[in-house]
């Protein structure tokens, strides 16, 4: 992996650039590592559950959220798990915009 500001190669795992100290970490949410789940700020209904679970999984988010209405009407276990998930699943991180070299 090579820095999107300066071109050197990261060290893996790294947070910043060694050389230039740009931030290595995607910009967009959607690009973070799937173990890592994150409820998207963007493409969402309610709280970004079913978003985030479809991104985590590389599903289709329409068929996340048909499964999760089917579990609310077949015993109503739906609405406690989405309740759950909305607490526990931490929302992404905002995407800073990348600096502009100034001349």
């Amino acid at each position: 992996m090579f820095c999107t500001q300066c071109g050197h190669q990261l060290v893996s795992g790294s947070r910043f650039c060694s050389f230039c100290g740009a931030p290595s970490s995607p910009a967009n949410p959607c690009d973070y590592p799937a173990s890592r789940i994150f409820r998207p700020r963007h493409p969402r209904m309610i709280a970004g559950v079913c978003s985030g679970i479809a991104m985590h999984f590389g599903w289709d988010v329409s068929i996340v959220r048909l499964i999760w209405a089917l579990c609310l009407l077949c015993g109503g276990t739906g609405l406690l798990a989405y309740i759950i998930a909305w607490i526990v699943i931490p929302e992404a991180p905002y995407a800073l915009p990348s600096p502009t070299p100034t001349t």
